[in-house]
Parts: structure tokens; sequence; C-alpha cells
């Protein structure tokens, strides 16, 4: 029987495995979409995903709130969003970004549904800002 003599990783050879392991995680996580913080499409929750690393994003509708715009424009679980105002959907940020840019006159939607691709309309979602008594702002 023959005995084997391991020896111990040089320290150079521990740097490098340990920088080789940290590089593929972050292309990792570059690649993996990440979840919204907060609602981004006024109306619906979804989740992201993507069929390849370098992919557009498909946004897989999870529920929609009951009389909201995403419910009257008849969006529902299920439904697939793969584009907003003619572009796909590069990053779960662009989708927020999307929405923001878009506040005054609302997005189009590219809707995948049941083998039909559809259009549709989110109106403008307005949020009533809180209201600042006059007294309360600080003075510079």
């Amino acid at each position: 029987m023959t005995v084997v003599r391991l020896r111990p990783m040089p320290p150079a050879g521990a740097m490098l495995l340990l920088m080789a392991a940290v590089v593929a995680l972050a292309a990792h996580l570059a690649a993996a979409p990440h979840a919204p913080s907060g609602e981004q499409i006024p109306g619906l929750t979804y989740e992201a995903e993507r069929a390849t690393p370098h992919a557009p994003l498909a946004l897989v509708v999870t529920s929609v709130q009951d009389g909201s715009a995403a419910a009257k424009a008849d969006i529902a679980a299920g439904d697939v969003i793969d584009g907003i105002d003619g572009r796909p959907i590069a990053s779960v940020s662009s989708v927020a970004r999307a929405v923001r840019g878009d506040a005054h006159k609302g997005v189009l939607l590219h809707i995948r549904h049941a083998g039909e691709s559809r259009y549709k309309h989110l109106p403008a979602h307005h949020t009533q800002e809180p209201h600042v008594a006059e007294n309360t702002r600080r003075r510079g």
C-alpha cells in the first residue's frame, strides 16, 4: 500500500484560490436578477426570471391588487411581462427607472398570456405627498 503525503498549500496558491472564488461569486451575483425592493409597478407584484445569464428579464406576475390600474388593464397572475415601453427589460432597476421616468404618462407593457402576445397601458400612478407645515421646515 502506498502512502500519499500531502504538502500544505503555499500561501500564494491559497490566495489565488480565494481570489478565484470571490470572482466566481461576484459573476454569479451580477448575473442573477435581484428581488424588487418595494412596489415598482403599481398594483401588481412579480418575480423576475432570466432564461440565460445575459438574456433580458421576464417579470412573472404573482398577484394583482383589486381595483388597481393593473387589474383594470386585465393583467392577471401568471402573465409574463417581457417589455416596457417597447424595450426589453435589462434589470429590475430598469423597471423602476421606466416607471419613474414615465410617471406623467404611464407605461406600455408587453405581456404574454396563454401563448398570446398583447400590449397593456398602465396609466400614471399618482401618490399624494404628505403635507409639511411651513413652520416645520429647517431654515438654512
